[in-house]
């Protein structure tokens, strides 16, 4: 941490100057709580997540303030009377002599980050937009709720390789949505016991099954044989029913692990992979994406440590967007998603942040999972505002009266009811 040097002396070199062009830079917008003055708090994160230091007592080593973040705008909500995390105090200017446990204010901060800092990397961008900012003793909360990613910056992305229009191209979809299921139990089940349920399943309507993220083989040849059964059970299915069935692989493990299990996916002719980029790597599927064709379906274990609290961490908005940038082709949306209890606004930014327009970034999938019921999907469609979406289904289609086949013909029954 390098903000003990921060003044007031300092404002100029870390705030926005009329003369800088917005193009050149990534803007990320801020919620924070802090007991200090906003501005400074705000410019202290500008330093400390780009140059760092200014002055040295040696001679001849001046920076170049091009590499220098700068402070956009501040604006000073409300006073935060509760404390969420312990604060602390170093012997600097940064922190106050009154100290860290004053009364507190809640302020947006918006940060604009020169792109040369960034690298073309989603990996620099996070180290970069979040980094250190976390530990700041002075920051009682902060969230970054906003990402603004110039023309120049998405440029060196290629995005989704499929995406929505590309899944639909190469399905029976139509327009509606795409309906999957959980491959559960995720363990202790034999491979063969597993085709048997994915064949009702598929048969009775569902259009995708998808191993779970806990989904593991004992052995590299286990692995191997699930994934050539599982795959040519889907083609079976798809000579029956004459519709496109896909089947994707968990391939969650660690680099060398997952690059061998990525050739034997496609070895076994797989129709997509499962990946965590919480776990993996934020640009983990940019990854995968330059070694395979296969679509890729980034899974959201892990990403809740990041996204739902909502005072500290990323918003769900910021964190899809950054997945769809580095080329995933589904993303998972918020867990609470049509439960009653989900922020309306915050869904719909996360929705923005995977289908509206991005240049030349494809629209990826959002999904939503967890107790999805065939009666509420016109609520589902509403609420996203499209047909563009994934259903992972199981609980509704594992307990129906009447079997997993009637389950999941239950769903493509409703998705026929949707309104043209």
């Amino acid at each position: 941490m390098s903000t003990e040097s921060l003044s007031r002396e300092d404002l100029a070199c870390f705030t926005w100057q009329p003369d800088l062009d917005r193009s050149d830079y990534v803007l990320a917008t801020y919620v924070l709580e802090t007991p200090i003055d906003p501005e400074l708090a705000a410019v202290a994160i500008a330093k400390e997540q780009s140059m760092a230091t200014l002055r040295l007592s040696a001679k001849g080593y001046e920076s170049s303030s091009a590499m220098a973040a700068r402070l956009v705008s501040v604006e000073v909500h409300d006073a935060v009377v509760d404390r969420l995390l312990p604060g602390y105090k170093l012997t600097t200017e940064v922190y106050p002599e009154s100290g860290i446990n004053g009364s507190m204010q809640r302020l947006s901060a918006t940060i604009a980050y020169p792109l040369p800092i960034l690298s073309g990397s989603i990996i620099q961008l996070w180290n970069v937009v979040l980094g250190e900012i976390p530990r700041l003793g002075f920051l009682n909360a902060m969230r970054l709720v906003d990402l603004q990613t110039p023309p120049a910056f998405l440029a060196g992305f290629t995005g989704p390789r499929h995406g929505v229009p590309g899944l639909r191209a190469q399905t029976t979809l139509g327009a509606r949505p795409l309906l999957c299921r959980s491959c559960r139990p995720a363990l202790g089940l034999s491979v063969e016991a597993m085709r048997a349920i994915n064949d009702q399943v598929l048969l009775g309507g569902f259009d995708a099954v998808k191993d779970d993220e806990l989904t593991v083989a004992a052995t590299p040849d286990a692995y191997r044989e699930r994934l050539r059964t599982l795959a040519a059970a889907t083609r079976a299915v798809e000579q029956h029913s004459g519709e496109r069935k896909l089947y994707f692989a968990n391939v969650i493990s660690d680099p060398d692990a997952s690059l061998e299990q990525l050739r034997q996916a496609e070895s076994a002719g797989v129709d997509g992979i499962i990946i965590a980029p919480a776990i993996q790597g934020l640009a983990s599927a940019r990854w995968f994406s330059r070694h395979s064709e296969l679509p890729i379906l980034a899974h959201n274990t892990v990403d809740d440590i990041f996204t739902r609290h909502p005072r500290f961490g990323v918003s769900p908005a910021v964190y899809l967007k950054l997945l769809r940038i580095s080329g995933a082709d589904l993303v998972f949306l918020p867990g609470n998603f049509g439960t009653g209890n989900e922020d309306a606004a915050e869904i719909a930014c996360a929705v923005a942040a995977c289908l509206e327009p991005m240049g030349h970034i494809a629209p990826c999938w959002p999904i939503i999972a967890g107790g999805k019921r065939p009666e509420k999907l016109q609520d589902y469609v509403r609420q996203i505002g499209s047909r563009d979406f994934m259903v992972i289904a199981a609980t509704a289609v594992d307990e129906h009266a009447d079997g997993l086949a009637a389950g999941a013909r239950a769903f493509r029954n409703a998705c026929s009811r949707l309104p043209p």
